[in-house]
């Protein structure tokens, strides 16, 4: 088992889950229909964080929010060193700015403070942890979310852009023109209908406890991920000693 972990890449690809797979293998492309865009996932992410005063757009993943919202923004941009590698910090952060920042943590897949400085909060493995409140969001502007991490469908692109402000060019082409992805679209509201925000936790929960005292790793709050500092898995380290180890490849041999 450890071998086979050592020798995974350094990117953190999570299956679905069988159960997930029996619900949306049936849905089909829907190549004609115009619709009306509404999504269920500010509800579905409420026990996490209240984005009930944001503007919502569906994206094709988290990094397609990522992408728009960072080649619009005129200010300096930076984050935690080891957090998630698509951005590429900018600016001065003496200078007028915003922190990128990851929670659960893309460094290590634990929960983490949140910075008190204007915030863009990538949300990428919620759906994978216990549930936590995010309590104060007065500081986040922008909130990025997809069921990639979490419910393994990294290969449809669902995702969402969540935004304090209105966004012109994004309510014409969702809302007026209904040009979104109706295929991820299906696929994630069905998957966010049909399990609750901390199923795959829960369902994975025990088999990370056991994993983890095999190989004397730390269980991280994500269930897809452990920690440690052992030297064998120093490729895996993220902005320090502690390296981040994908365990879904042996969740995979052992489902």
């Amino acid at each position: 088992m450890k071998d086979f972990l050592l020798k995974q890449s350094l990117a953190v690809r999570t299956p679905v889950l069988p159960e997930v797979y029996n619900v949306i293998e049936s849905i089909k492309a829907d190549f004609d229909s115009v619709q009306e865009y509404k999504t269920n996932i500010k509800q579905w992410l409420m026990p996490v964080i209240d984005l009930s005063d944001y503007y919502v757009y569906p994206m094709n993943g988290i990094t397609q929010g990522l992408d728009w919202w960072y080649h619009q923004e005129n200010r300096s941009i930076y984050m935690d060193k080891g957090d998630y590698q698509w951005i590429v910090p900018r600016g001065n952060i003496y200078d007028d700015c915003i922190k990128y920042q990851s929670w659960p943590s893309a460094i290590d897949g634990n929960f983490k403070n949140l910075s008190i400085n204007t915030l863009a909060l990538d949300l990428a493995y919620v759906g994978s942890t216990k549930i936590k409140k995010i309590e104060n969001t007065s500081n986040v502007e922008r909130v990025f979310y997809s069921l990639s991490k979490s419910f393994g469908v990294r290969n449809i692109r669902t995702g969402w852009y969540f935004s304090k402000y209105k966004d012109k060019r994004l309510e014409d082409l969702t809302f007026s023109a209904k040009y979104y992805n109706y295929y991820a679209h299906s696929i994630a509201e069905t998957i966010i209908s049909n399990f609750d925000i901390d199923y795959v936790h829960k369902r994975l929960y025990n088999k990370q406890k056991e994993v983890c005292s095999q190989l004397d790793l730390t269980p991280s709050d994500s269930v897809w991920l452990a920690t440690t500092t052992h030297k064998d898995y120093a490729k895996f380290a993220r902005g320090g000693e502690t390296a981040r180890i994908c365990l879904a490849g042996v969740y995979n041999e052992k489902t």
